[in-house]
Formats: structure tokens, sequence, C-alpha cells
């Protein structure tokens, strides 16, 4: 899908969403949400269709959470929200180049070393992030689709409820925003303690309550 065959808000709709309007809000994301996503599966096919997808979802999420920094008259909404996108998708293919490589070295450096290159807290600490990243993406992969949205979010230190309300709007009804937010972010832990314990690690070293 090119950039020009996006449909795109109508007027109303951006004028209102620049006030904060909840509605238009609601409105702008069930529509541009899947246009979004599969303009970024058609454009990065070499990355992992399921973290192309959450980055458009946190994308779509910061946006509508941020509407003040959006100016109708600068640029279209399509063509923001993909700036947006492609400077995220960058940053995702920079990141796994680095894991890649640092994986593919690991043997080699190992045996190179003349002596240990850390302390014994410090290697600590590096084999429970490299644990961590471990975990993380194996749990990724066993993860539904609001799961893996709320589990990016919590990894990235968000805090602010409003992002995970609107991650909840895409996939059903709203009863009560702050309860529906904590029931969930529970039932995602619960899952991540019972996958880490099936995977044979200690998910107090993992996971954070």
């Amino acid at each position: 899908m090119d950039e020009s065959a996006f449909q795109q808000p109508t007027a109303e709709q951006l004028f209102a969403f620049a006030q904060g309007d909840p509605v238009a809000k609601n409105e702008i994301a069930h529509l541009m949400w899947p246009q979004l996503t599969r303009w970024a599966w058609r454009h990065y096919w070499n990355l992992p269709p399921d973290e192309v997808q959450s980055i458009v979802n946190s994308a779509l999420a910061e946006i509508l959470r941020s509407q003040e920094r959006y100016d109708p008259n600068q640029a279209s909404f399509t063509t923001y929200a993909i700036h947006l996108i492609k400077l995220r998708l960058t940053s995702l293919y920079q990141t796994l180049k680095r894991i890649k490589e640092f994986q593919d070295s690991l043997p080699i450096a190992h045996e190179n070393l003349p002596q240990p290159m850390y302390n014994r807290t410090e290697a600590e600490e590096v084999y429970i992030r490299i644990e961590r990243d471990r975990f993380f993406c194996a749990a990724m992969k066993r993860l539904e689709g609001i799961e893996k949205d709320f589990l990016r979010l919590m990894l990235q230190g968000e805090k602010q409820l409003c992002t995970f309300v609107a991650v909840l709007a895409r996939y059903g009804p709203i009863n009560s925003p702050s309860h529906d937010v904590k029931n969930m972010k529970a039932r995602l832990l619960r899952k991540l303690q019972s996958i880490a314990r099936e995977m044979g690690y200690e998910a107090g070293d993992l996971i954070e309550e």
C-alpha cells in the first residue's frame, strides 16, 4: 500500500482529535491501525511481523496520547505517523542487528579472553541481563496480540494509564479503564511467571511485579 492510497481521517475527525476528543481518537485508531500495519509489513518484510506490528501499535498509541504534537496543517496524519514508525523500525532493525552480532561473537570472545573481563558481581549482572532478554524474546512468541503490546510497553517503562487504555480500545470495549488495565497487567504477569517456570527460570529474577 502506497501512502497515497491511505484512507485519511476527515477534517472533522482531525479537528476533534486535536482537541483531545476520545471519540475522535478511537475512530482514528480504528481507521488507521490496519492500514499502517499493512504498510509496515509490506515495507519491512525483513523484520519479524509480530515485532513490526507491536512497533506500529506503540507508535500509534504515542500519537493518540500526545495529539498536541500533531499539526494537520503541516502534514497528513499518515505522513506524520509513518515518519514516527520508520524511526522506530529503524531502531528495531539496528537493535536486532546488534543482538545478533553480539550473540555471534560470544564463543570467539570467550575463547580469546586472556583473563575475566568482569568481576563476579558485574558478570552476574551481565548474565541476568542476557537471560532476561532471552526469556522475553521467547515469551513474546507465546503471547497473544494484546499481551505482546502490553509487555512491550511495560518493558519500555511506560507508566501512563492512557497509553495502555489506547491499546485495550483496539481489542474491544472498555468498562473501567483503570480496572481493565490493572486486570490485563495481572493476567500478563501470571502468564509470564508460568512461562518462566516452564523454561526453568526463577521468575523473580526476571519479572518485576
